[in-house]
């Protein structure tokens, strides 16, 4: 075979493993899950008398779907798998103890967009079993 054949053959071969080279390297990593969250004590029979807990935090979010939840328990809660527009966001999470009624929490979650003024809201109603220490809040998992 000639010399010049034989780059070329060379040259065709590097070309083509660098051309496969996305088509094997595997997927991307995804966005983190993020969480805004609070670690407190919290009673087994709470009580409208109670104060309120709340925790926030700033985050700034892509246009993409996300799913998002409330914690500590998965009582059946309302959770939200969409469309989140782009934007810098407070994140807000809150405990209303005793409501709707004794031994009941109820827990909002809200992000708040800080210049459009648009928001998304999920609440969830649960009891828990035994008074003690919990984490509770919630968490935005990008679906991208």
């Amino acid at each position: 075979m000639r010399l010049w054949a034989r780059k070329l053959c060379r040259v065709t071969a590097v070309v083509l493993a660098l051309a496969m080279l996305p088509v094997v390297s595997g997927t991307a990593q995804a966005a983190d899950v993020a969480y805004n969250q609070k670690n407190q004590r919290l009673e087994a029979r709470p009580n409208s008398g109670m104060p309120i807990a709340s925790v926030s935090r700033e985050i700034t979010l892509r246009d993409g779907t996300y799913g998002w939840w409330t914690f500590p328990t998965s009582a059946p809660c309302q959770t939200y798998t969409g469309r989140i527009l782009p934007g810098t966001y407070t994140w807000t999470d809150q405990l209303w103890p005793g409501v709707p009624s004794v031994g009941t929490y109820r827990h909002h979650s809200y992000l708040t967009e800080e210049d459009g003024g648009w928001s998304y809201h999920i609440q969830c109603d649960f009891q828990l079993s035994a008074t003690g220490s919990y984490t509770w809040g919630s968490g935005l998992d990008p679906h991208f």
